[in-house]
């Protein structure tokens, strides 16, 4: 159970901060409202990764599947930070 707590923790954490990056850059919004909104979603975003690496029968088959999101979404923040400039 402790390697499904780490994975999910730090898998959650990462996810949400780099999901939450691509939502603050897209949203047509003022600052404090961007930083509202992403406190708001990203915790939630944490819980559903959470709970998703606890569904999964291994901390290395959760692992796995957040890797691959984490990679898409850093590949959009990338995409998004060098259109923005």
């Amino acid at each position: 159970m402790w390697p499904k707590s780490v994975a999910a923790f730090l898998w959650g954490l990462l996810l949400a901060i780099s999901l939450m990056l691509i939502v603050y850059r897209t949203l047509p919004a003022a600052v404090d409202v961007k930083l509202f909104v992403g406190l708001m979603l990203g915790f939630c975003v944490w819980v559903g990764v959470m709970t998703f690496c606890y569904s999964r029968n291994s901390a290395k088959a959760a692992s796995v599947v957040c890797a691959k999101w984490l990679v898409a979404s850093s590949l959009i923040n990338t995409l998004l930070f060098y259109s923005q400039n």
